[in-house]
């Protein structure tokens, strides 16, 4: 019954290692009397995800713990809801709406650490989960949640905490038992409500929209013309805004550290975008000629993938390379442990942003690298996930250099994304590009800071849609 709870619970990442170590390809594991499958090869990723992909859903244990929170938005909805979902929301992915989500990543980047001072020592991981908050806000709602951002990031984590303790308990209890992490799971999505439904209220008030994510909600229409319902608008807004938010500021917050410990890959970082920029703030036709950046932020999703695990839940009875899994059986992949195969990346605990030269990328065999999942159910913003991660490092490497404190490094803290536990404290240098003349978000243009304009489309959410 226990079998390898205990351990899930307080090194999964460990267990996930001696798992394959143990049993190769494809092994088990099992947690409060159920078994799971730890799929981590790419010809199982292949048939799983992709061949027989129509034969795996997300799982019902999935969905139990994340529907008090995500509802019946993309990331839990069934294959056939999810389908015409997605069909609905794929139009704010397009290129269209690439520049204005360049220029808005920017923009909250430069707000955000001009506001540092040479010598302080800040919380990157705090500062990211602001910074992409406000960039989240803005293409979501076109709205400026700068100073809200402590007490939103604040309930995410709460909400968090809570999600991971129900899904990791040997005795798994819904969200009304009166537990303190559920107490904390629910006053979380209270307080995000609260605001979500506030946002929603001020845009049913304006005479013009803004063009942005909440904007396409409102007008959708289902099959038989009716419109969604306030309660089906949250669930999908609430889809992109968290998971939006979560992974790419832990993404982006080990990427900092990783270049704080790599000085080499730090000081070829900043004379690219010295070289590339001369002086001036990025924008989306500059990132061609900005490659390491984007290769440095690749890099470090595959050695700390923001989503590190995800799960499939088979449908019915089904072979797949000689392994007979009955219907219901829970397939595992960690991307964490795949992208530790050292016969997919040799040297695989090695920080080396080279891997992803176009040369040496092409070479990587096809579903070795899986930050954003694979198939049809693959992260809808994959190509805007990169877009802001680029668009960030490039736009902080202009402005300061970030350092290392003496102490302990940051202790890897998987829960439903892979955090640096207990923050990532590192002294900011500042650089040519002056901090105070970052534009503050109040005196950002009209239509990028207040509603009534124009807004681009959503940063990525990672959680694999």
């Amino acid at each position: 019954m226990i079998g390898n709870t205990w351990e899930f619970r307080q090194d999964r990442l460990s267990l996930f290692s001696r798992t394959f170590e143990d049993c190769g390809d494809l092994g088990v594991y099992r947690i409060a009397g159920d078994d799971f499958h730890l799929a981590n090869s790419v010809e199982l990723v292949h048939e799983v995800l992709i061949r027989k992909g129509r034969l795996f859903e997300k799982t019902d244990r999935f969905r139990a713990f994340a529907r008090p929170l995500l509802g019946d938005g993309l990331l839990t909805a069934t294959d056939e809801d999810h389908k015409h979902n997605r069909r609905i929301i794929q139009p704010r992915f397009h290129n269209a709406a690439v520049k204005p989500s360049a220029d808005i990543a920017a923009r909250v980047t430069g707000t955000v650490s001009g506001r540092w001072a040479d010598g302080e020592v800040v919380d990157v991981r705090r500062e990211m989960v602001r910074l992409i908050l406000g960039v989240v806000g803005q293409n979501l709602f076109s709205r400026d949640i700068l100073d809200d951002a402590d007490e939103l990031g604040n309930a995410l984590t709460d909400a968090i905490h809570g999600f991971d303790s129900m899904a990791s308990a040997l005795v798994p209890l819904g969200i009304t038992w009166p537990t303190p992490a559920n107490l904390r799971y629910r006053r979380a999505i209270e307080r995000l409500e609260r605001t979500f439904y506030s946002l929603l209220a001020d845009r049913r008030s304006l005479d013009r929209r803004p063009d942005d994510w909440l904007n396409l909600l409102m007008e959708t229409r289902r099959e038989d013309g009716s419109p969604f319902s306030d309660k089906q608008i949250r669930d999908e807004a609430l889809n992109m805004f968290m998971p939006g938010h979560e992974t790419t500021a832990t993404g982006l917050a080990w990427s900092l550290h990783l270049l704080a410990e790599h000085p080499e890959v730090y000081e070829r970082l900043l004379d690219e975008v010295d070289g590339a920029l001369g002086g001036r703030p990025p924008t989306l036709d500059d990132l061609p000629r900005l490659p390491y950046a984007l290769q440095v932020f690749k890099e470090t999703m595959r050695l700390y993938p923001p989503v590190y695990m995800f799960t499939r839940q088979a449908t019915e009875d089904v072979d797949i390379l000689g392994h007979r899994l009955p219907a219901g059986t829970t397939v595992v992949f960690s991307p964490y442990t795949l992208h530790r195969r050292a016969d997919y990346f040799p040297d695989p605990g090695r920080f080396d942003p080279d891997r992803f030269s176009p040369e040496r990328e092409a070479r990587i065999p096809r579903h070795a690298y899986l930050p954003f999942g694979a198939g049809h159910r693959v992260c809808i913003g994959n190509h805007h996930a990169l877009l802001n991660g680029h668009m960030v490092l490039a736009t902080l490497a202009q402005r300061v250099r970030l350092h290392s404190v003496p102490g302990p490094a940051p202790v890897k803290e998987p829960m439903v994304t892979l955090r640096p536990k207990g923050g990532v404290p590192m002294r900011v240098e500042r650089r040519g590009f002056p901090g105070p003349a970052a534009v503050r978000a109040d005196e950002a243009p009209a239509h990028l800071a207040r509603p009534g304009g124009t807004a681009g489309s959503s940063s990525c959410p990672l959680g694999h849609g």
